[in-house]
């Protein structure tokens, strides 16, 4: 009988009670602190930017109301300023919050020991829905200058969170393996490859921000003077520091093609548009050149040339004939396209309804210009590169005759003497012994796991091979599913005989 058959089962009830009580309130535990990081994040910026400012006057509890709708526009819930609609949002700051939420996600997972993706749902939908309700909350007691819609705070927050805590907790509860499992192995790997691509996209974009920025940066200088004293040109300062990731979007939608426009002012790699009138005293803003220039527009083409050539050269490496390399470039380039789909709608929208509004980096284009950047190129790399084809060293001629020589003498050596005594059957005990002890190790280690609260998760496999048909045992899956199975204290092994269980 087994240790486990000896505990009570009030006892055993009781212990799982108290595991399930606690997995929540490590749940709302978690909820509560990332909600409190994301008010102070908000509130410390306004309050250094009020405070480093030449003519505003930093008042405490006016800084705590202003991070409510600060807290708002960290998940990138529109706002309305003294009726003037502002919905162009700052990334960076949306970034430290899904961070965050990502982090706080897969701590609760990791100590609440979530396996199974069924066990998932729980903590996502948590994390999602307060923040949807928080958000919703916050935009129904907005006063003043300040305003938002409810319906639209609930959503921005919601599917912020929702995506985050996902993101946070892929891994470890087997969403990435419920993916890798019913998608074919040329799939994945342009799932995987897609990713890649969407990094190299964002690399190229700051390129082309690091060098307007070079080729600009006397504008920039004089935009600070202009601003004021020093307090003011730290403060704008600051203000383009978190506009810098939708400055790196709109260098990648600048290098592609499709460019960006400001209200009336389009700019675009070979032609632009004028805008209404001098663009605002914004640091960031000098960056956007005045003409276009052959010189420049044929160095921003060349970074989605590059781009698509790097994927090309990691869809080489995909196994399989032409047709899954092929493949798995189509995924890649669809993926990268979704990606700059959903953050080029997330970084355009309303400036104040003035001249320079709408801000927008034309999502549909600029996504059907990345897949063909992508795609093209990469397709032509790895059909004419050709796969990648490891080289294995040959087996030479002294080694096979070696092996050969072994092999005719390994039967010899089996064939017992002619005048030795049979073995006795105490000789079989010293072997039960040993396999005794390595059981035991084994069960040992196995309650190591289950007691160790920071056990590490499993690990997902990239790409998926055909189990070799030539193996002599049962057909088994090639990842372990109890690994995704919150019940540890059940590992998963082969049913066992009648006579073990007599011997238990």
């Amino acid at each position: 009988m087994s240790v486990l058959e000896s505990i009570p089962h009030a006892i055993a009830d009781g212990h799982r009670e108290r595991r399930l009580g606690l997995r929540w309130w490590l749940l709302v535990g978690a909820t509560c602190a990332v909600l409190i990081c994301g008010y102070l994040v908000s509130a410390g910026l306004i309050a250094l930017i009020t405070a480093t400012a030449t003519s505003a006057a930093f008042n405490p509890v006016a800084v705590l109301l202003a991070a409510l709708p600060g807290w708002l526009a960290l998940h990138q819930s529109a706002l309305t300023i003294a009726g003037a609609p502002l919905s162009v949002l700052p990334l960076l700051p949306t970034a430290i919050v899904v961070v965050l939420i990502a982090a706080a996600s897969a701590w609760v997972a990791r100590r609440s020991r979530l396996r199974r993706p069924d066990q998932a749902w729980p903590l996502i939908a948590t994390m999602g829905l307060v923040h949807a309700f928080v958000g919703a909350s916050i935009a129904l007691v907005l006063t003043g200058p300040f305003s938002a819609v409810p319906v639209d705070a609930f959503l921005s927050c919601g599917l912020t969170a929702t995506a985050a805590s996902a993101a946070g907790v892929a891994n470890r509860c087997g969403l990435i393996y419920l993916v890798w499992e019913r998608v074919e192995a040329g799939v994945w790997s342009g799932l995987r490859i897609g990713l890649l691509a969407l990094a190299a996209a964002f690399t190229a974009g700051g390129v082309v921000l690091l060098i307007g920025i070079c080729a600009s940066a006397p504008d920039m200088v004089a935009s600070m003077s202009r601003s004021g004293g020093a307090g003011d040109a730290f403060g704008t300062s600051l203000l383009s520091l978190l506009y810098l990731p939708n400055g790196v979007l709109a260098g990648w939608a600048f290098a592609v093609g499709t460019g960006l426009s400001l209200g009336g002012l389009a700019v675009q790699p070979l032609h632009g548009t004028p805008g209404p009138g001098p663009l605002p005293d914004l640091p960031l803003l000098a960056v956007l050149p005045s003409q276009p220039g052959i010189g420049w527009s044929a160095v921003a083409l060349a970074l989605p040339l590059a781009v698509g050539a790097l994927v090309g050269l990691a869809c080489r490496r995909v196994p399989g004939g032409a047709a899954r390399r092929l493949l798995a470039v189509g995924v890649a380039a669809c993926v990268a396209a979704l990606g700059v789909l959903v953050l080029a709608y997330v970084a355009g929208g309303e400036l104040g309804g003035g001249p320079f509004s709408p801000v927008t980096l034309r999502p549909l284009a600029l996504a059907a210009a990345t897949m063909c950047w992508i795609a093209l190129p990469a397709a032509a790399v790895t059909w004419f590169a050709g796969p990648v084809v490891l080289d294995e060293s040959p087996t030479t001629q002294a080694d096979e005759a070696e092996s050969a020589e072994d092999a005719v003498a390994a039967p010899d050596a089996d064939e017992p003497e002619a005048g030795s005594a049979a073995p006795e059957v105490n000789a079989v005990e010293p072997q039960a012994e040993a396999d005794g002890a390595d059981q035991s190790t084994s069960d040992a280690e196995d309650e190591l796991d289950a007691l160790d609260p920071e056990g590490s998760g499993p690990e997902i496999p990239h790409a998926r091979e055909p189990i070799a048909p030539s193996s002599p045992g049962p057909a088994r899956s090639e990842i372990d599913p109890s690994e995704f199975d919150g019940a540890v204290d059940e590992p998963w092994s082969e049913p066992r005989s009648s006579a073990e269980t007599r011997n238990d």
